[in-house]
Order: structure tokens, then sequence, then C-alpha cells
């Protein structure tokens, strides 16, 4: 994750490691470590140009990379709450798709109302005013063609850095922080929000039908009347929430730019990771003292 002057961008960077692909080593207990010859020195130098935008993102959910046509499409970020989300595009032509089932989750993604019986009776009933009949073609529903994965950071256990080899030289620089990506369902949570609404709208359409039947036959009516009191109501749901996850939903999405490892956008961003200054770091700690904060046990 790197921050530009003019604009906020997110390049995605895979560091190959070649762990996987080195010989085996066998060692030897009996082995002298004064035979030992040095075979290579490598200069290691700290670069500080990225320590306060990147990060590692994990994807425990997820076991193949991103590559041009599976890479987030959209991304958005809140800086202060740092949390990110990502829209990963979802394959709506593959066989294990189920067309009716995105039919039902696209309803959660957009800000259209579901359509009750009632609504339906009204669209007929205009389309027989308008043109003397109802037509007959069904439009084309939505599917749910994107999944968005939302962030959760991880507490910071030790420091990690990130290595990058140039020249025989290597260039190490801090990791800010580390989060965790998986899946949200928020799309679900708008569904039943609107599922409610409409059973509200039929619960009032019905009332109004049964006051009009009540009104005709001349009977008296009992009205109740209950009143809310929404500002305690919405008071208490607040104090549920504490201050850091208040915030968090108050700070607004900002959309940033998601660049993939193969464009040249990434490719500048991945030159930050090498120092222009190649200064001598002075250690101002001592031996014990750095073997003491090893140890945890205090000296008397």
């Amino acid at each position: 994750m790197a921050a530009s002057s003019s604009s906020t961008i997110a390049a995605s960077v895979t560091f190959d490691s070649d762990l996987t692909t080195a010989p085996g080593v066998a060692f030897d207990s009996s082995h002298n470590d004064q035979d030992d010859q040095v075979l290579a020195e490598i200069p290691v130098y700290l670069s500080n140009n990225l320590s306060k935008f990147l990060y590692i993102f994990q994807y425990p959910l997820r076991n193949a990379p991103f590559d041009s046509r599976s890479g987030p499409v959209a991304a958005r970020v809140k800086p202060k709450a740092k949390m990110v989300e990502l829209d990963i595009p979802i394959d709506t032509r593959s066989p294990y798709y189920s067309s009716e089932r995105g039919e039902d989750f696209a309803m959660g993604m957009n800000d259209k109302k579901i359509k009750t019986a009632y609504d339906k009776r009204m669209e007929e009933h205009e389309e027989e005013q308008l043109y003397g009949r109802t037509t007959s073609n069904k439009k084309e529903e939505e599917l749910l063609d994107r999944m968005t994965f939302s962030s959760t950071e991880v507490p910071a256990q030790t420091k990690y850095v990130v290595g990058a080899m140039r020249d025989g030289e290597l260039h190490l620089t801090p990791v800010h922080g580390t989060i965790q990506m998986r899946p949200a369902f928020t799309y679900i949570d708008k569904l039943d929000e609107k599922f409610k609404a409409a059973n509200k709208r039929i619960q009032d359409v019905e009332k109004d039908e049964e006051e009009n039947k009540k009104a005709e036959t001349g009977k008296a009516q009992t009205l109740q009347v209950s009143m809310k009191n929404s500002e305690k109501e919405g008071h208490s749901k607040r104090n549920a929430y504490s201050m850091a996850v208040r915030n968090a939903e108050e700070e607004p999405w900002q959309p940033v730019v998601y660049y993939d490892e193969t464009t040249q956008q990434a490719e500048m961003v991945y030159d930050g990771l090498y120092t222009q200054k190649k200064e001598e770091l002075k250690c101002t700690t001592s031996r014990g003292d750095y073997l003491e904060s090893l140890s945890g046990v205090k000296r008397q």
C-alpha cells in the first residue's frame, strides 16, 4: 500500500521466496566452524521510504494468487480506522454458479426496493391504464458478480521487514502492519433490511384496507397510538458500540486505485524499497544490553 501526493494508490507486489526451490543442506554436528569459508559478503541497507505505507495482506481463505482477470476491480480505505475493502469479481458463467441465488443476493448490492405482491399489482394496473394490457416480457435480473473482502488488523507480535536484492545489495524496509482479508457479507444484512421494509409496506397496505372496510360499514374504530422515544432508543444503541467502532463507522470510505503487480505503477512503488542514502549505521547498543533485551531478565 503506497500513498502519493496527488492520489492514493494501492499497489499489489508479490515477493517470491527461493526457499522452496533451494537445495537441501546436510548439517554435520562434527563439522568444525573454523573450516567454513566466507562465500560472499552482502551489504545490508535500511530503507524507510515506504515504511509508513507498507502492509502485509493475508488471504487465509484464498489459495490462488490474483491475476489480471481475478484481481480486485475496486478498492476503498478508511485511513484513520486502518480498514480496507476490496471487490473481487465472481465468474457468473461458471457451472458452479447459481443464477437463482445470484439474483437474490444482487438485491443487497443496489438501492432498489424489493417488490411485493401489491407493488407488482400496482405496476400491472398502471400498464393496463397506459397500454391497455400488461407486458409479459421479463426483464433480465442483475446477478451478484462481485464479492467484497474486508480487512481485520492483526496485532503485531514481532517486527517484520521486506527485503529486496539489487546489485548484490540487500535493502530492508520495515512493515507498518499486517491485516487479514476475509469475505464480508454486508449485502445479506442489506437484503434483510429490504425484506423488513417490504413486510412493513404489506402490513401498512393491509391495515389501510381493513380501516377502509370498517369505515364503509360505519362501525366505531378504536385507535391505539404508540409513541417511541426515538432519541432515547438511538442513544442506547449508540452506547452499545465502543468509541473505536463508532468512529470507524462514521469515517467515510475513500476510493483508491488498485494496480496489479505487472503494471508500471506497481514497479514505481517497488523501486521505493531501495534506499538512495547509503550511510553507515552506528550501533549505540552494547552486546550486554542487546542480550538483556532478548532474555527479558533484568539485571540487578
